[in-house]
């Protein structure tokens, strides 16, 4: 077997997280390798055409917007986790922007818009594409940068080691003081174990997931899942499309038959 590669970081999944992680480690210092399970523009971040929320307005502020997660959650998410989501999402947005990432403007600020449970305009997009701008652009910036990508290369086995991790991508045997594990999708296949169309890339099938527990992760809600089988069309060409969030991307409030808000 052939010497194992060494890095600093192992990043795994090549969607928006695993890219932004990359791009954040490169620019730490870190020695970086990102392996993903196809190619790099194979992800299910590349199909987001909703948006993306931060607090911007002027009647709006974090602690709003964590308050409507909150609510929208039905008091169930983590209240940690959803506070440290929305007090850093306006400076992730600034982040995005640096990495190239043009989000629409009008009236020289964002053009902001009202989704789901939000009780203020705060979705940010860029037209009907945004999850595939933003993959877009980090993928860009990792490409420039000094990470090591192997495609096609999917996580096979991780376990720890003296001095970090151990991990076997494809034909490659890594060795990394600290892996990101960021392919966690598991829905579309949830989707056709329950025989329901999914708009969920092909590729979001959870063996980064079941990895991660095994090895003693931390989980919750497993259950619940967002599997988007509401965003059907025909001729099959165009299942992937999810007409639903693509409506509400350009601010369109979906109502069911007796024309009240069914969108949460």
């Amino acid at each position: 077997m052939a010497a194992p590669l060494e890095f600093d970081v192992l990043v795994v999944g090549s969607g928006a997280s695993g890219l932004a992680a990359a791009v954040s480690a490169e620019r730490a210092g870190a020695r970086v390798a990102l392996v993903a399970k196809g190619a790099l523009q194979s992800c299910n971040s590349a199909k987001a055409q909703g948006g993306i929320q931060a607090a911007f307005g002027d009647d709006d502020s974090p602690e709003q917007h964590a308050e409507d997660v909150w609510e929208s959650s039905h008091e169930t998410a983590d209240r940690r986790l959803v506070e440290v989501l929305t007090s850093e999402a306006p400076s992730a947005i600034k982040w995005l922007e640096e990495v190239g990432v043009e989000f629409t403007r009008e009236n020289g600020g964002y053009r902001l818009a009202r989704c789901g449970g939000a009780s203020r305009k705060r979705l940010l997009q860029v037209g009907d594409r945004t999850g595939h701008a933003i993959t877009s652009a980090l993928r860009d910036a990792v490409e420039s940068s000094s990470v090591q990508t192997f495609p096609k290369s999917p996580l096979t086995e991780l376990a720890s080691g003296e001095n970090g991790w151990r991990a076997r991508c494809g034909e490659h045997v890594i060795d990394a003081g600290a892996v990101v594990l960021a392919a966690g999708g598991r829905c579309f296949k949830e989707a056709q174990v329950r025989g329901e169309l999914s708009t969920n890339h092909p590729g979001a099938t959870g063996e980064v997931t079941k990895i991660a527990v095994e090895l003693g992760a931390e989980s919750r809600d497993l259950d619940a899942l967002q599997y988007h089988p509401n965003g059907g069309a025909w001729p099959q060409t165009m299942q992937g499309y999810s007409i639903p969030e693509t409506t509400r991307s350009y601010g369109a409030v979906l109502l069911n038959a007796d024309r009240e808000e069914f969108t949460d």
